[in-house]
């Protein structure tokens, strides 16, 4: 239930339907809210309010609680931090956001997974650093910063892996080089807008998923998974 104009004219309705007995017949009432001052404002109305951005693991945790239902742990939820330390360990994670709180959230994610982590605050910084060849595995990329957004930095880099995929492959047919690898760095939106339109900018830019912000171990685990987190050591 999102929280509309009309929140003090709902809260009394559904105070006076409590107060008549009827609180048995209602559903289980969630309130979506956006700062902690909410939460303590419309508490004692609703069974449970919830800040957004809302997380996935926060959802199920809510309606375990509420709905009364003992789930038991999956053996993938148990397995979960080796997977993602087995993927990450010693790799090579460039992480872009203008914001340096967003930053330090996400380098102390990573890097207790393994992960070598190097931050940058600007769309160009992460272009100058992303140039094949280089020695990146993954990029975390922020869609929205000033002088560039993440859009047009992941369609940079793209660009730039183009160009340098057409000179290796040259080489390749010639007798030049090796085994032809294509240049692909797999890029992570971090975003805290999830909408449709959104993901579809994400994927027409080139950017191959996203995680919202702030992000936990279960997204982190579920976008990367989804990746092939070799992409250096194999391009390069």
């Amino acid at each position: 239930m999102a929280q509309q104009s009309q929140d003090i004219q709902l809260s009394n309705r559904l105070h006076t339907l409590r107060m008549n007995g009827q609180a048995h017949e209602l559903p289980k009432l969630i309130l979506l809210v956006t700062s902690e001052a909410d939460k303590d404002k419309y508490g004692s109305t609703f069974n449970t309010v919830m800040c957004k951005p809302l997380r996935a693991s926060t959802i199920a945790s809510c309606l375990q609680q509420l709905l009364k239902v003992d789930i038991p742990a999956r053996k993938e939820n148990q397995n979960r931090p080796s997977f993602l330390r087995s993927l990450l360990v010693g790799k090579n994670i460039l992480v872009v956001d203008d914001n340096k709180v967003n930053l330090r959230v996400a380098q102390a994610a990573l890097k207790k997974y393994g992960a070598k982590v190097h931050c940058v605050e600007s769309g160009k910084d992460a272009i100058s650093l992303l140039q094949p060849p280089h020695c990146f595995h993954a990029c975390f990329m922020d869609v929205q910063m000033p002088e560039m957004d993440g859009f047009e930095a992941t369609r940079q880099i793209r660009e730039m892996e183009k160009k340098a995929n057409e000179i290796k492959r040259e080489q390749s047919s010639s007798g030049e080089g090796s085994t032809f690898v294509e240049w692909h760095l797999p890029v992570l939106a971090m975003t805290a807008d999830v909408i449709q339109a959104t993901y579809e900018e994400c994927m027409k830019s080139g950017m191959d998923g996203y995680v919202s912000k702030p992000f936990d171990e279960q997204q982190l685990y579920q976008a990367v998974s989804r990746l092939v987190v070799g992409t250096a050591d194999s391009a390069s």
